[in-house]
């Protein structure tokens, strides 16, 4: 399990790779998938993959179609498609912004004992989360 993501924001980002790798897999045909199909190959829970996927159709992320020819597509393409688009659909703006410590009361004018320490980290992994798209990270050859 990721210590920086919730399952939900996990399993959203492999099953969104997943697609796009589905969809734009070098000499194969634009095709839709199904969550039985991402669940069994990504070893997810179908049943709470299905609440991932249906929260990144809601926020835009992914098509879906219903039907026996039906399934999911992404909406836009893996180079417009940031790593923050699908983790602030499922985690919500507040991706990271609360004390590493958990303390309610932690902020710059009354940090925590970790607090500018972990604000470094916090911008570091925000601009990254930020920068990369989804097609950076199938073209690292990611096993998902």
């Amino acid at each position: 399990m990721s210590a920086l993501l919730s399952k939900t924001a996990e399993y959203g980002i492999r099953a969104v790779l997943y697609i796009a790798l589905k969809q734009f897999k070098k000499g194969g045909a634009k095709k839709w998938v199904d969550t039985e199909e991402i669940a069994r190959d990504l070893k997810i829970p179908q049943h709470f993959l299905a609440k991932v996927i249906q929260k990144l159709v809601k926020a835009g992320i992914i098509y879906s179609k219903r039907g026996k020819n039906g399934g999911f597509r992404l909406k836009k393409s893996p180079e417009k498609m940031k790593l923050l688009d699908v983790v602030f659909a499922l985690e919500g703006k507040k991706f990271l912004s609360g004390c590493v410590l958990g303390l309610p009361n932690c902020s710059n004018k009354n940090p925590c004992p970790v607090h500018h320490y972990w604000q470094n980290i916090r911008d570091e992994i925000n601009r990254m989360f930020s920068e990369k798209t989804v097609k950076e990270l199938l073209d690292g050859n990611l096993k998902i």
